[in-house]
């Protein structure tokens, strides 16, 4: 293939600018990037946290907040009256998504209806159930725990230890009842029906984050599960 002058020209200079250690305009763009990655804090998250504080920010704003035993920041709280067990995931060390548990629901019926008003109040109103069906059944719509992303610190010994998230993920498959969605979170209010009762969960994610999450394999995941039976 021959090449006119000033495409020889642009090979040159682009072959130049690289031997030369120069930094490319792609390189240039990745590293304003990565710098407003560093300094990104969302609007949203949950209570006074927002999606993109560090560890360290997180348990100032929320000082009750401890390393749990499987390496995940948790808390237990009391949310609209109703006691909850809440975990903080962090992706890259930056707050990305939280779960917060309700695990003992009586009437699952009307904590749907109070949930529901109380999140169409604050981000509009859910996303159509047409739509959410459609998303689930094409498998565009994980639900996925806060706790699968990166422990903050190692534990020894996590790998068994017993939480929420490794009960349902064994026990029983998810009811996605609504979703919300706004320009920086995605809101699930999720139900897991087990023999005895039922656990309820709001699961809020950062947007900035989620694609990021799409490739990861939680160690609470199916998929987790699955690849662990290879070894049996």
């Amino acid at each position: 293939m021959k090449l006119g002058a000033l495409g020889l020209l642009a090979v040159l200079g682009v072959s130049a600018g690289c031997a030369s250690g120069k930094p490319t305009a792609l390189d240039r763009r990745q590293a304003v990037r990565d710098a407003q990655d560093k300094t990104y804090r969302s609007t949203e998250g949950f209570q006074t946290v927002r999606w993109g504080m560090t560890p360290d920010e997180v348990r100032a704003e929320l000082p009750e907040a401890a390393v749990g035993p499987d390496g995940t920041l948790r808390m237990k709280a009391t949310i609209a009256e109703v006691p909850a067990e809440v975990s903080l995931g962090f992706l890259d060390n930056r707050l990305a998504a939280v779960d917060v548990f309700f695990p003992d629901v009586a009437d699952p019926r009307t904590f749907h209806s109070l949930m529901r008003d109380l999140l169409t109040r604050k981000y509009g109103e859910p996303k159509a159930p047409i739509e959410v069906a459609r998303a689930l059944k094409w498998e565009k719509l994980p639900i996925r725990f806060a706790a699968d992303l990166a422990p903050i610190e190692n534990v020894e010994a996590s790998a068994t230890v017993q939480t929420t998230e490794s009960m349902l993920s064994s026990q029983s498959r998810p009811k996605l009842l609504n979703r919300w969605t706004t320009l920086e979170s995605h809101v699930n209010l999720t139900q897991w029906s087990l023999l005895s009762r039922s656990i309820m969960a709001i699961q809020y994610e950062s947007a900035k984050y989620a694609p990021r999450r799409a490739d990861l394999i939680g160690r609470y995941s199916t998929k987790a599960r699955q690849d662990l039976v290879k070894d049996l």
